[in-house]
């Protein structure tokens, strides 16, 4: 088991590299070639944070293990809300402004479409609609938000923002097997199912970058990123991921996921956005913490 578990870590710390790696090279050479900061904070750098859960569910997909790619959605997005999120607030007081009372109706919707989605599992055509719904959000964002400030890429040149963006892409394709595969060893070594795993300790690990992102953001202040950070990483996880995993194979869902465990991250969503209507301080995050502990009992009693 030990061997099993250090593959596992050894294929998240490859993803955690291999993403930071990637962005940074892209964002450089985007910028480069002129492309505006506003463009790149949208697309490339609003979903860096979600590469590996993106990198880890297409691999699932690829091998046949839809119980490793929608666990890791179902987790990763419970993670988010109940860990990162409840962190960053207790942390730093947030006041909601009218982008994340905006914002949180987007991701409040798209849970819900893919829980209901999920009833069935996702078949190609869902899975198609889930990634229009994610690309027209992109383009909403893009012509109707303002970011502040340009994307700093530093004095690189060419040569090293390839290698960058080339190693980056090495280390997540590389790495999401190794991850996947460890996993699913280390589910039959402990008599568990490998979606278990996947809510879990895969979960967890693919969502490492957000948990940084938003504590970093609330120590140094910044309210809006600490919740944006949630709010866009879910919406990522919950849209595009699906989409490309469903478009690759069609992700069957087991009765545990459709009848337990979407609906539980469903309600912490619904609770998380509830919450963000109004100042969101130590309560809130004290409440969202509360609302993680009872989606992994609930895991656990299942």
């Amino acid at each position: 088991m030990i061997s099993e578990l250090l593959g596992t870590i050894l294929g998240l710390a490859m993803l955690m590299i291999g993403a930071n790696f990637l962005v940074d090279g892209a964002a450089g050479i985007a910028k480069k070639r002129g492309i505006s900061g506003h463009v790149i904070g949208v697309t490339l750098v609003a979903t860096a944070t979600s590469l590996p859960e993106l990198a880890t569910s297409i691999t699932a997909s690829i091998d046949g293990e839809s119980g490793i790619a929608v666990g890791n959605i179902v987790g990763s997005n419970a993670f988010n809300v109940g860990i990162v999120l409840a962190l960053s607030v207790i942390i730093m007081p947030v006041i909601s402004d009218s982008m994340v009372k905006r914002d949180g109706f987007f991701v409040w919707g798209a849970t819900m479409l893919f829980a209901l989605l999920a009833l069935n599992g996702i078949n190609r055509w869902e899975a198609l609609v889930l990634l229009a719904l994610y690309i027209a959000y992109v383009i909403y964002l893009s012509r109707t938000t303002k970011l502040e400030g340009e994307i700093e890429v530093g004095n690189r040149g060419y040569r090293a923002l390839s290698l960058m963006f080339i190693g980056g892409l090495v280390l997540l394709c590389a790495g999401s097997p190794i991850l996947v595969s460890s996993a699913k060893e280390l589910a039959t070594e402990i008599g568990v199912a490998s979606s278990v795993i996947a809510v879990t300790l895969i979960a967890a690990g693919t969502s490492l970058p957000e948990l940084i992102t938003g504590v970093m953001a609330a120590v140094k202040g910044h309210q809006g990123i600490a919740v944006g950070n949630v709010l866009g990483s879910n919406l990522f996880n919950i849209l595009m991921i699906p989409g490309i995993a469903g478009l690759i194979r069609e992700l069957e869902v087991d009765i545990l996921f459709s009848m337990a465990m979407i609906p539980a991250m469903m309600i912490l969503t619904v609770l998380a956005v509830v919450l963000s209507w109004r100042k969101m301080g130590k309560f809130s995050g004290v409440l969202l913490f509360i609302g993680f502990c009872a989606f992994i009992f609930l895991l656990v009693q299942v």
